[in-house]
């Protein structure tokens, strides 16, 4: 491995924001940047500044012509959501999401809408408002990337914003997270354990009634616990100044995850989606004893915890009972640390990875 691999991610950085960030978010961003060329996932969110039009095309200039990062782009959508990804391997996450396939990522799509006592998963996981942007949109754009790259200083107007899907849901499937986030405001309002309430019942939804306190971001995640779960790696010390870095980090509802669901009872249909085939995903469940609760140990850094029920890139075993009752969020984890350990042995910048996970209780979740 190149040791100046850090360092040419590092120097796109300085050159287009350096009197602009700090040192450390410099490297956070370089580090970005070096996760999505190696492949650990297809897009990652410019969260460590805004990003204006000349910047989005400095950069992008500096990826067409760097022979190390010509795999990489940038994806703008509305005004301020940027996103650094790897155009093939973007494209394959949508084919796999799309195509239902089981040898990509499996999600949960969580129902956060602030009528609800508690979030609900809902069925079939599967969204189709979500489905019809990656279809028309998403898909349509990167495929247009890919097709002409090699044309130089092209540039990509920013994508609409979805008026009918929430930029979380979205941001959330494009960061590869296990478990979304959906606000019905910004689509239809459904309830899957409901069916006296007429403000949640999908046959007495009006659709063009509008939600200001739903479009505000209000949910129902407030004073739930929450599990935050962070993936880490730990830098290759032959590459010169790559320091530990968080690849991704995501939450979903405790209490979910503890819940146990009867597959012998049917599901209501989602008036969100079109029908999938429950036997098109294999769930799995923990062994009872494996379920039990263990003691976790800090992680390095002291931000959260190691649970040793959970892998890590030296332990990663794919049929290791996983901590989860819920078949769906345990089919989901399953699905998310193989994709994860398989793109992982594919490169060989990073050295290992851990995930680590914290329980937090907020009064307020602001989406």
């Amino acid at each position: 491995m190149d040791r100046s691999y850090f360092e040419d991610a590092h120097g796109i950085v300085r050159t287009v924001l350096h009197k602009r960030i700090n040192h450390a978010a410099q490297i956070s961003l370089a580090n970005d940047i070096l996760c999505i060329a190696a492949g650990l996932r297809s897009a990652s969110l410019v969260d460590q500044l805004f990003l204006n039009e000349n910047d989005v095309d400095r950069i992008q200039s500096m990826f067409h012509h760097s022979a190390r990062f010509n795999h990489l782009d940038l994806l703008v959508i509305g005004d301020d959501h940027v996103f650094i990804i790897h155009r093939q391997l973007l494209l394959q996450d949508i084919h796999d999401y799309l195509s239902g396939s089981t040898l990509g990522l499996q999600r949960v799509f969580v129902n956060v809408d602030y009528h609800l006592a508690q979030p609900e998963i809902m069925p079939a996981n599967r969204y189709k408002a979500l489905e019809d942007y990656i279809r028309n949109i998403l898909l349509v754009d990167v495929q247009h990337r890919i097709q002409n790259w090699d044309q130089a200083e092209y540039c990509y107007q920013p994508l609409t914003v979805p008026d009918r899907l929430s930029l979380v849901t979205l941001t959330g499937w494009l960061l590869s997270y296990p478990i979304n986030y959906v606000l019905p405001g910004h689509g239809r309002r459904y309830s899957s354990g409901s069916t006296d309430s007429s403000s949640t019942s999908p046959n007495h939804y009006n659709e063009d009634e509008e939600d200001d306190e739903q479009d505000n971001g209000r949910n129902s995640l407030a004073n739930q616990v929450l599990v935050v779960t962070r993936v880490h790696l730990e830098p290759n010390v032959d590459i010169g100044g790559l320091q530990e870095h968080c690849l991704l980090s995501f939450s979903y509802p405790s209490e979910l995850a503890e819940k146990n669901i009867d597959r012998n009872t049917p599901s209501p249909t989602s008036p969100l989606s079109p029908a999938v085939e429950r036997g098109e995903y294999n769930f799995t469940t923990s062994d009872d004893d494996d379920s039990a609760k263990q003691q976790s140990t800090p992680f390095e850094n002291g931000n959260s915890e190691l649970s040793p029920r959970l892998p890590s890139s030296k332990s990663f075993d794919h049929d290791r009972p996983l901590p989860f009752s819920n078949p769906d969020i345990c089919a989901a984890g399953r699905s998310f640390l193989t994709q994860l350990h398989s793109r992982f042995l594919k490169q060989t910048i990073w050295k290992g990875w851990q995930v680590g996970q914290q329980n937090v209780v907020l009064p307020v979740v602001a989406m």
